[in-house]
């Protein structure tokens, strides 16, 4: 039996050949060069993300289009098979200063064909020209409005946009607003500081420790607290009526050890909270899709959602 399997995935064998390898380039690349320009870095991952999301689109076969929600520009993915009352907020990753919806279609279009949902990815805005708290300023009232819309809607976000998913819901509720019906979260950054033993092991080939202070530094003003719930949600209130939470991350994930202690806290508070830690597997993994991983834990979060889209 080969490695690859599914059913290998999911057991304690190694893991795949796919996987290996990525790794083994990913191991051998110098490291980015965090000192250029802002936009030469966004310009640089979007051509390198570029393929990845052509690719999505047409193995998946969604149609994309545009809309505007609480004066954010969107981007809207529809499935082939689109189910009526199924949408899922999607908020890309990137540090909270690179990336966009396009950039992360390797993971939104494979969720909107395998939920049957519409995807909602707004383009929120990034830093340095728009640190703290813009984007969640800008995100709050758009979720807001999208729920009074579609109460059955769920949240999802990776890296950066899985903080500012939690944080929005934080917001939301303590402002006694509806929230969504369940959150799902890829490798969130939920404490700012980083200080737990994955930053410190720093085994993340695609996520390495020296590149977290240059997102921090652009994203953060000085003299901010960064243990604010609103940048690091791990520090805010949760209790029972939280909504049902799954978080997915990996044993080389430089944020494993955030994700880990937010499972904690979740079901500490009375909370419901679904950890998948990946062998073998690093930052939001799922965005290669081309690993057997990427799609058995695409396959877990959309089960996951599809529950309570219903």
């Amino acid at each position: 039996m080969q490695a690859h399997e599914p059913d290998r995935i999911h057991g304690v064998a190694a893991i795949s050949s796919e996987a290996q390898e990525l790794v083994a380039r990913a191991i051998e690349m110098p490291a980015r060069d965090m000192s250029l320009p802002i936009a030469e870095i966004r310009n640089r991952t979007r051509a390198d993300c570029t393929p990845a999301s052509k690719a999505a689109l047409e193995r998946t076969g969604v149609t994309l289009s545009e809309r505007e929600i609480e004066c954010v520009r969107c981007m809207v993915i529809d499935p082939p098979a689109l189910k009526s009352n199924r949408e899922i907020v999607y908020l890309f990753g990137g540090g909270f200063c690179q990336g966009s919806p396009f950039e992360d279609l390797p993971i939104s279009a494979h969720l909107a064909a395998k939920t049957g949902a519409r995807v909602i990815a707004p383009s929120y805005p990034l830093a340095p020209e728009h640190p703290y708290p813009a984007a969640l300023d800008a995100l709050t009232p758009l979720v807001s409005a999208i729920l009074e819309d579609t109460p059955s809607a769920c949240l999802c976000g990776e890296s950066a946009g899985g903080t500012l998913a939690l944080a929005s819901v934080l917001r939301l509720k303590a402002g006694g607003l509806p929230h969504p019906r369940a959150l799902a979260l890829m490798s969130p950054a939920v404490d700012l500081l980083n200080s737990g033993d994955s930053g410190a092991a720093d085994r993340d080939p695609f996520l390495r420790e020296a590149d977290t202070g240059t997102y921090m530094s652009n994203y953060i003003p000085r003299g901010t607290d960064p243990t604010d719930p609103d940048l690091s949600p791990i520090y805010g209130t949760f209790d029972e009526d939280f909504p049902p939470v799954m978080v997915t991350t990996g044993t080389r994930d430089n944020l494993l050890s955030g994700c880990v202690r937010l499972d904690r806290v979740l079901r500490d508070a009375g909370a419901g909270c679904t950890l998948r830690v990946w062998e073998g597997m690093w930052h939001v993994f799922e965005f290669y899709a081309d690993i057997p991983e990427a799609q058995a834990s695409l396959s877990d979060i959309a089960e996951f959602l599809t529950m309570h889209l219903r």
